[in-house]
């Protein structure tokens, strides 16, 4: 089965690349615009990891950490930010809060692929029990 990828993004010219990237390396991969949808898309959805924007309209990255932990189901989903901010206070809050890595934009391809796989990697022992 096909690891599944969520990506929460709001800038079009980013969702493209991640989903060209990830569908090229052989990841399903599921979009959503903001916070607020990408928390209803994880609940339908089970992914096996989250690309999360930090800063995006009605529910920032922070604010969907804190909310993605409520969900049982979804507690131990690795959660990667992506961002063009620097705010090392606001990184460490979204880190604090359970994301598991961060990769600045714009970002490499590639390197985003090996962080995917990385974590999907150190993620899977854990779901399959």
């Amino acid at each position: 089965m096909r690891p599944k990828i969520l990506s929460i993004e709001d800038a079009t010219n980013f969702r493209s690349l991640i989903r060209l990237a990830l569908e090229f390396d052989g990841f399903d991969v599921v979009e959503a615009v903001n916070g607020k949808h990408g928390l209803d898309m994880a609940v339908q959805q089970t992914p096996d990891l989250i690309l999360l924007d930090l800063k995006m309209p009605e529910m920032n990255g922070l604010q969907f950490c804190k909310e993605i932990k409520r969900h049982f189901a979804l507690q131990d989903t690795p959660i990667i930010l992506l961002s063009s901010s620097e705010d090392a206070d606001e990184i460490a809050q979204c880190m604090q809060a359970g994301a598991v890595d961060h990769v600045m934009k714009p970002f490499r391809p590639l390197l985003l692929l090996e962080r995917v796989k990385k974590h999907i990697a150190q993620s899977r022992p854990s779901r399959q029990g």
